[in-house]
This record gives C-alpha cells, structure tokens and sequence, in this order.
C-alpha cells in the first residue's frame, strides 16, 4: 500500500491540468464531476475517489494519444501506386 497526502495528488493534476491548457469546467467535464468537485479535489480538501482517478489516466492516455499521433509520419504509398 502507498500513502500520498491528498494535498500533492491535487497539486499536481491542477498543475497538469494547467500546462495542458484545461480549463477547469472541460476538465471537470471530461471527468463527469462538477466544477466545484474538481477544485476541492485540486485544493486537497476532499479525497479524490478511485473512478476519478481512473478517468483522469484514461483521459491522460487518450490526450497523449491523439496529440502524438499528429506528429507520426504517414506511411508512404509505393512507387508504383503514383
């Protein structure tokens, strides 16, 4: 079992969140939580429920997913298909 203050968890999704140019109410959106859940959440005051955390890594994974996958190089067509 790994103990983390609650506090860090949230520090550290608002700081994620905030680099990659979320605002708080499509995040929360993303999340299926209100607003104001995700800013306790953030703040520390409330602990974060497992679900959440679950959609959080999926989301994280989707974004990552799709912002690399503009970056990849198309497969090239053969020379004689031109």
């Amino acid at each position: 079992m790994i103990l983390v203050d609650n506090s860090y968890i949230g520090h550290r999704i608002s700081s994620a969140r905030k680099t990659a140019k979320v605002r708080r109410n499509d995040a929360a959106r993303m999340l299926r939580i209100t607003p104001k859940k995700l800013l306790r959440y953030e703040s520390g005051k409330e602990l974060i429920p497992e679900f959440v955390l679950e959609r959080l890594f999926y989301n994280a994974w989707a974004m990552m997913a799709v912002r690399n996958a503009q970056y990849r190089e198309l497969p090239r067509r053969p020379q004689w298909e031109k």
